[in-house]
């Protein structure tokens, strides 16, 4: 029989349909917590008792877990994440009549600075976008004699793709990773992503993009050893015509922008590429409405972020227009 902690990673998988990676961070915080809590280093959830379970579900253990989490060097971003899944784990049992109050909430949570996202600039994006050395790659009728010829050609082929739909879409990269064919819609120009909850939503697909899908799904067809079976009926496939998965989609982005200098210094992601086209649209004018339904965000907060790139271009019109924004000496002339 489940203990009640067993049930609450249950219940936000089966019922509240969260990803498998968020289960996955969510048991990994509730095992370190007990682990802490109840002095025992090598235990994990199935071995916790249930009278165990409550037991240190109070104000003091749960302060004495965020001191030995920040002493232990993580970042008040890391102890805020255990705090909320500890929080959301107390309502959970609150609901079920096990405990009366939640003991987080009498927590002071560490502060932790608000970082802006890392994105590429537009003109960087439109540079890579328009040298198309692409159809180079996708040049079929070059003589691919062998296995690994065909193998490389086609993850030139891939990573392209993956780049542009990330960038031009701003999908995540799960989202991407779990599209089908059936989700792109060529006559509308439109493509439906699956998002966090199981919510759909549909993405407008720019021309470029319904372009270079169909080019990447010629590659599909040529070029992908099936191995005696059929592709997977996922949009984005492996050499071997199996759905990707997550590290590749990081290695492909890395590949592909990697190696084109300094406009793509940095960090460089599937993330990166959705913060990318977030900043681009706010920066030509995009209401902050429309990019939340874009992006699959739950609430208006989490698009906010993306104001910080209007500051540059809000200073620049401040110090044009403001007649106050340059100072002047006694003579009338600019300082």
């Amino acid at each position: 029989m489940m203990n009640p902690a067993e049930k609450y990673i249950n219940y936000i998988s089966a019922q509240k349909r969260y990803s498998a990676r968020t289960k996955e961070i969510y048991s990994s915080v509730l095992e370190r917590f007990y682990r802490f809590a109840l002095d025992d280093a090598g235990i994990v959830l199935p071995d916790v008792g249930a009278e165990a379970v409550l037991e240190p579900l109070s104000p003091n253990p749960i302060r004495n877990y965020q001191v030995s989490l920040l002493e232990g060097g993580s970042s008040p971003r890391t102890v805020n994440l255990h705090l909320s899944v500890l929080s959301g784990y107390c309502r959970y049992l609150i609901r079920q009549g096990l405990l009366s109050t939640n003991p987080v909430a009498l927590t002071s949570r560490p502060k932790q600075s608000r970082r802006l996202p890392s994105f590429f600039k537009a003109g960087a994006m439109e540079k890579y976008l328009n040298c198309d050395n692409a159809l180079d790659r996708r040049d079929f009728e070059l003589n691919l004699s062998t296995i690994e010829e065909k193998k490389n050609t086609y993850w030139l082929c891939l990573r392209r793709a993956v780049v542009c739909t990330l960038y031009s879409t701003g999908m995540r990269r799960a989202e991407l990773i779990g599209l089908q064919r059936s989700d792109v819609d060529f006559s509308r120009a439109k493509i439906r992503v699956l998002g966090k909850g199981d919510k759909m939503r549909e993405i407008p697909i720019v021309p470029m993009l319904v372009r270079e899908i169909s080019l990447y799904l010629q590659a599909v067809e040529r070029l992908v050893c099936i191995d005696g079976s059929k592709v997977s009926g996922r949009l984005f496939v492996t050499w071997n015509g199996a759905p990707l998965y997550p590290v590749l989609v990081e290695r492909a982005v890395k590949e592909e922008l990697g190696p084109l200098g300094n406009d793509f210094a940095g960090k460089k992601s599937p993330h990166v590429l959705r913060h990318s086209l977030a900043t681009g649209l706010l920066e030509e004018g995009a209401d902050l409405n429309s990019i939340k339904e874009v992006l699959g965000h739950a609430n208006l907060a989490a698009t906010q972020i993306y104001t910080h790139s209007n500051i540059k271009a809000l200073k620049t019109i401040y110090e044009k227009a403001h007649p106050r924004a340059t100072e002047k000496d006694g003579k009338g002339n600019d300082r």
